[in-house]
């Protein structure tokens, strides 16, 4: 007994320090932007403010979903007991009610934000429900009717891929983009006209005075075929190896402890969401242009990191429990290549909408090709994961006994004196 006492109590304290080291991460930074925001207040432009207050706000908007983790963890350690989590399947009218009230939210938010002077921080509130609704609809759909083990530790799934995969993923992928930065200062160190185009670009980035300025400048090289190759082989490979790997971090941990592969899908698609959701948020920089069509973005990109997350969580419970390391193999090239060939559409329908920025572009066929093939494609598979997720969800959920069959109480109960 005391065995067992010691390690799950050292699993509870552990618990308990990262919530609260993701709530002061989470807070300091909302602190440091609303900071920022306000000091950078001119009289000819609030973008710096706006920006800066929309990601302030989702910060501690996050902060706040971290304290379900830590009050259970404190209930855990001071022996008070746990509840089974029982979320209820999702119905249809869930889904179309859900999806009426995010539509009116980014139409109202919109129109919040549209309205002149400081009118924008109405559309704060809106702003959070437009990312968080798509993420807790599309997180319901996934896990509904399935075994996910304790509240504890479904709060502990979606806080562990919220703040520690999101990081971790986060400094592996500036560590890449670091040293490609460091290769490429030391292959222009040794030609001169290379140095000398690094620096013309470094000043025209300098002097942008906003972000479409700014696309306008490096258009010409963000059009080049190299620069696309090596966007490619980021984004539709390195990120996704490097994503897919630590979102279900928190079944990776679990392992052996888990009940069975349907747990493992739903407590992977709460990586999932908890990953999307502090991705979405992150974005507030840019929060002016979120509401609308950059809502609905981030609404898809959800789906696609809750339902290969998920993938990725019944592949763990699979080779953990049932030896199926195939299977495992097989679902991790899988989620990678749902989140590659996503990513690699967005980059696609990027690079194609550079090229009518250069000068003289005109009708550019390439172009409008590259726009029609990226957006095909992710088309073609949001319209596929929205069918999928909820048939994986059915086929996941535990089957109901026989009416017939003996209940275990029926087949116990004349055995006992």
């Amino acid at each position: 007994m005391q065995a067992n006492f010691i390690p799950n109590r050292r699993r509870d304290i552990l618990l308990l320090v990262f919530s609260i080291v993701g709530i002061v991460a989470l807070a300091g930074r909302g602190i440091y932007l609303a900071i920022m925001g306000f000091t950078s207040i001119s009289f000819t432009s609030t973008t710096d403010l706006t920006s800066n207050i929309f990601g302030a706000i989702g910060m501690f908007f996050c902060t706040t979903l971290l304290l379900p983790l830590l009050i259970y963890c404190i209930r855990k350690l001071n022996g008070k007991e746990i509840r089974t989590a029982k979320l209820p399947p999702v119905k249809f009218w869930h889904v179309a009610g859900l999806l009426g009230a995010w539509v009116f939210i980014i139409i109202l938010g919109s129109i919040f934000n549209a309205l002149p002077k400081y009118a924008w921080l109405m559309a704060l509130p809106f702003f959070l429900l437009g990312i968080a609704m798509p993420v807790a609809g599309l997180a319901w759909i996934a896990i509904g009717g399935l075994p996910a083990g304790s509240w504890r530790r479904m709060w502990a799934a979606f806080a562990i891929g919220m703040t520690g995969s999101t990081v971790g993923a986060m400094l592996l992928e500036y560590s890449l983009v670091g040293i490609a930065a460091l290769a490429a200062e030391i292959v222009a160190a040794s030609n001169p006209e290379w140095l000398a185009i690094f620096q013309q670009v470094r000043n025209q980035v300098t002097n942008a005075g906003d972000v479409q300025s700014l696309l306008t400048t490096l258009a010409p090289y963000l059009t080049n075929p190299l620069v696309l190759l090596l966007a490619l082989v980021f984004a539709a490979i390195l990120a996704p190896i490097i994503e897919e790997t630590l979102k279900p971090a928190a079944v990776w941990l679990l392992g052996k402890r888990l009940h069975s592969p349907a747990e493992g899908f739903a407590l992977g698609a709460l990586c999932g969401a908890g990953f999307a959701l502090l991705e979405g948020t992150l974005a507030a920089s840019g929060g002016s242009q979120m509401l609308g069509v950059g809502l609905a973005a981030r609404a898809t990109s959800s789906l696609m990191h809750i339902t290969a997350s998920g993938l990725m969580g019944w592949g763990i419970a699979s080779a953990r429990l049932e030896k199926r390391y195939g299977r495992l193999a097989g679902v991790y090239l899988l989620s990678v290549s749902i989140h590659g060939l996503w990513n690699g559409s967005v980059i696609l329908s990027v690079f194609g909408a550079l090229r009518f920025t250069l000068p003289g572009a005109g009708s550019d066929l390439l172009g409008m090709l590259l726009v029609l093939t990226g957006i095909g494609i992710l088309v073609s598979m949001l319209v596929t994961i929205m069918i999928l997720l909820p048939i994986i969800n059915h086929r996941l959920r535990p089957k109901p006994p026989a009416a017939d069959a003996p209940s275990q109480s029926d087949i116990i109960a004349p055995l006992q004196p």
